[in-house]
Parts: C-alpha cells; structure tokens; sequence
C-alpha cells in the first residue's frame, strides 16, 4: 500500500464526503429523513472546511518544498524565469536542494526581492 501524504488524505476525505453530500436517498433509506439531511449537511460543512485547507496547503511554495523532500532529489537549479515564490526558495540560504543556475543568480534574487 503506497504512503499518502497529508494533501492525499484530506482529498480522500473530500471525496467521501462529496459522496455523502449526494447520497441523501440513499441516507434517507438507511437512517431516515432527518438523520440523512444532519449527514448530508454535516459532510457540506466539512467538505467546505477541508477545501479550503487543501487549497491553502497546496501552494506553489508547498509544492516546490514537497518535491524538494522526495527521494531521489538532488539539486533544482532555477534560471532567470522562475517567479516571485519559487526565486524566493532558491535564493533561501535555509532550503537546501534548490539554488539559481550560475547565470541567473542576479535575476533570480531580484525577482525573490519582488
């Protein structure tokens, strides 16, 4: 069984939830009508919640330091076209992994200076 990571899980989680959201006949056969819609609105409530997290933690920043993380990653190497988030990891003397390419480290750091 693979690992999931965190962003895996809440989009498994919205998943289910969307189902349920759906689902109220069939909610309605197994628990009764009001039981089905407090499920039903429930899992509307959480799957909002949970949507907007995922769209938070999903950022370019996140992904970048994500693939950063994974195995078998030595070096990124970013040129003159990164944008504002990504040249502003690169030129982080922190975050190792990633740096400007040789010729665009000037550009890179202005673009990170925004």
């Amino acid at each position: 069984m693979p690992q999931l990571n965190l962003k895996q899980v809440i989009s498994i989680i919205i998943a289910i939830l969307g189902v349920l959201m759906i689902s109220t006949t069939q909610l309605t056969d197994l628990f009764g009508a009001s039981t089905a819609k407090s499920i039903a609105s429930v899992a509307a409530l959480l799957n909002s919640i949970l949507g907007s997290a995922l769209a938070v933690i999903t950022s370019q920043g996140s992904t970048v330091r994500d693939v950063l993380a994974m195995p078998g990653v030595e070096k990124l190497d970013i040129n003159a076209q990164a944008n504002k988030t990504l040249a502003q990891i690169a030129v982080d003397p922190s975050v190792n992994k990633i740096a400007p390419t040789q010729e665009a480290v000037d550009a890179v750091t202005q673009t990170a200076k925004g």
